[in-house]
């Protein structure tokens, strides 16, 4: 399914700004057909964007993509616990849920279909999105020990949620992991698990660094900070595209050797010593995570058969970029495969073969493990080990 994408699945990256997709088809589910349309929501920190899947068939008919509005009150999940916590969490609830709504009036009309018809929707975010969508106090996701203590409903009406007085159907949210391992990394894996990899390590890189290994019915999982370095702006370089422009201007320079192994800048031309630091402290610590996942389940490199890039950092990252700054061992660089918006891909998966991926899910999240990275023994180790280009 992956490698052979032609553009036109869901989670492409590279229709990220597409209108129209041409199909949906996720190897090793059980597609189940039925009458009417189904929504499928990325609840991003950065951008949401949404799918409308012809159940009947399971093609993607329409995509629509806009800014998470609450940008407006910070860029990462931390400022806007902060912000719901002072009072405005009914303020952010309100924003996603009035632009979600918004989307889906555009989706429908772009196709001219009825609210009506509009029989399943399913959303996938992580666990700070998914507590403003739903308008959840956020006091515990921001203090120790970190713990996500509500738990979700079976389904919520759509109606009520976001205030389209025709539409008329559930709501289904995609369960999170742990609070900082959210519901977006849950779709993910039920998008990629469908390859039937026995051992495989899915790296969810966006505004947060998400990292799930899953190995013989296993789940390990953890997260570390990972988009501000990675999403800053660049003083100046042709190839600056994103995330994925810093990336490669990084390798460049150390390809190159404009740039030393221990982090040291020749010239300030393209970035600034502390924007190369700051790169140094995100790569070091996704990188950490990878070393310590492995670690904790006894495997080497030789053991996985597949790496998995998703995210809004991780589905447009140059492979060959990634190892050259370390930020995954040169040995995986051959199995390592980005795989676009799984986030998205697991939401559609959810609308169009449920049985199955419902399952999966209560087989699936109550044996999870969570490492928190800060109190692993070895972690200040590896993360020194890894600071290096």
């Amino acid at each position: 399914m992956f490698d052979k994408c032609k553009g036109n699945c869901i989670t492409c990256g590279k229709c990220a700004s597409a209108a129209i997709l041409d199909e949906y088809c996720a190897k090793g589910q059980v597609f189940t057909p039925r009458q009417g349309y189904g929504i499928a929501v990325d609840l991003g920190t950065t951008t949401i964007v949404l799918a409308l899947i012809d159940l009947s068939c399971g093609s993607v008919v329409a995509r629509h993509s806009f800014m998470n509005p609450q940008r407006a009150f910070g860029p990462d999940v931390i400022s806007r616990i902060d912000a719901a916590n002072k009072g405005y969490l009914a303020k952010l609830c309100h924003m996603i849920t009035d632009s979600i709504s918004g989307g889906i009036t555009i989706l429908l009309a772009a196709k001219n279909i009825s609210p009506k018809k509009i029989v399943d929707i399913v959303v996938a975010g992580n666990t700070v999105m998914t507590y403003l969508l739903l308008e959840l106090p956020c006091e515990n996701l921001g203090i120790t020990p970190f713990k996500a203590i509500y738990k979700l409903e079976k389904s919520y009406d759509s109606k009520r949620l976001f205030g389209l007085s025709e539409l008329q159907c559930s709501v289904r949210v995609t369960p999170w992991m742990t609070a900082y391992v959210g519901g977006d990394v849950t779709a993910g894996l039920l998008y990629v698990i469908a390859q039937g990899k026995r051992r495989f390590l899915l790296m969810d890189l966006g505004t947060n660094g998400e990292m799930l290994l899953y190995g013989d019915g296993r789940l390990t999982v953890t997260a570390t900070a990972a988009g501000p370095a990675f999403e800053q702006p660049v003083m100046a370089s042709k190839n600056f595209q994103g995330a994925s422009g810093v990336i490669n201007t990084l390798a460049e320079l150390v390809r190159q050797e404009l740039v030393d192994e221990a982090g040291a800048l020749e010239n300030e031309v393209i970035f600034t010593q502390k924007q190369v630091r700051d790169l140094q402290l995100a790569k070091s610590a996704i990188r950490s995570g990878l070393e310590i996942l492995l670690e904790i389940n006894g495997y080497d490199y030789g053991d996985l058969e597949t790496v998995y890039l998703a995210g809004g950092i991780g589905q447009g990252m140059n492979v060959q970029d990634a190892a050259d700054i370390g930020l995954i061992p040169k040995a995986l660089k051959n199995k390592t495969l980005p795989v676009g918006n799984a986030s998205l891909g697991g939401a559609a998966t959810l609308l169009t073969c449920p049985p199955q991926t419902a399952g999966t899910i209560d087989e699936l999240l109550p044996a999870v493990t969570e490492i928190n990275l800060a109190a692993y023994p070895r972690f200040h180790e590896y993360f020194m080990e890894y600071m290096s280009f």
